[in-house]
């Protein structure tokens, strides 16, 4: 894996086409999940597969991070991101 540049620890402030297509898929894929769910309580997991993978790519083009654990300093992925400013933020960082 690459170092973390400083300036990838920053939050965009400008969204570019492929961040708002990517944002897009995110929110259709919820609404097809949502949609499916109000007709018979349940989902497809073709469905949950591409939630998954529209998440994900608004996270990486968001640059939104995991959070770093205060006693190893290894990323607790299970919970809430943050954002990249936020002290709290985790990055692979080669030994």
């Amino acid at each position: 894996m690459t170092k973390v540049k400083q300036n990838d620890r920053k939050n965009k402030t400008k969204l570019s086409e492929d961040d708002l297509l990517r944002i897009l898929a995110l929110v259709n894929s919820t609404r097809e999940m949502l949609g499916q769910m109000k007709e018979g309580w349940s989902v497809l997991t073709s469905t949950l597969a591409e939630l998954e993978v529209a998440s994900h790519r608004v996270d990486q083009a968001l640059n939104f991070r995991p959070q770093k654990d205060e006693d190893s300093g290894n990323s607790v992925y299970w919970a809430d991101l943050v954002l990249p400013e936020d002290p709290k933020a985790w990055f692979y960082e080669p030994k």
